[in-house]
């Protein structure tokens, strides 16, 4: 079968594609219908919009600007270790989230705390007295031991 190759034209071999239907992953090159595209223009509107839409430059700066301040109103100095840190929790509410698990964790191991006379409590006991002076914190710690097999430690604030 011959093929010609007259400018402008398909070959016979291959099925006829219109240039409305042209996609960059069409089997026909582009190039023969001689179009003049970027190789990547993916964010081409959006480089325009941020060039030619004073409105648009205004909202984005706007919104990066109260970003920035949230995280700067709450930027805190950590009284314990000195470090900076973000808490954009009040301590009235971590107190208050404080309070209602310590009522959780009674409620779900009321039979199983040990009574304080238990000598697995007083052990805990020693341990926390060498640990609180370098912990930093200030007031009197409550504390309760869970009879469990399971080792574990937590801390609830407030």
């Amino acid at each position: 079968m011959a093929h010609f190759k007259t400018p402008g034209l398909l070959p016979l071999s291959r099925p006829a594609v219109f240039p409305s239907k042209l996609t960059s992953r069409s089997p026909v090159p582009c190039r023969q219908y001689n179009f003049h595209r970027s190789k990547y223009n993916r964010f081409h509107e959006a480089r325009d919009l941020w060039r030619t839409s004073q409105q648009f430059r205004v909202g984005v700066s706007f919104v990066s600007g109260c970003i920035v301040l949230w995280i700067g109103s709450n930027i805190e100095k950590a009284p314990v270790t000195g470090r900076w840190r973000f808490m954009c929790v009040s301590e009235e509410y971590e107190a208050e989230l404080g309070r209602k698990s310590y009522q959780h964790v009674m409620r779900d191991y009321q039979n199983r705390i040990l009574r304080p006379d238990d000598p697995r409590h007083k052990m805990v006991g020693r341990v926390l007295e060498r640990l609180l002076p370098n912990s930093g914190l200030k007031g009197d710690v409550e504390y309760h031991v869970i009879d469990d097999n399971e080792l574990n430690a937590f801390v609830i604030p407030g």
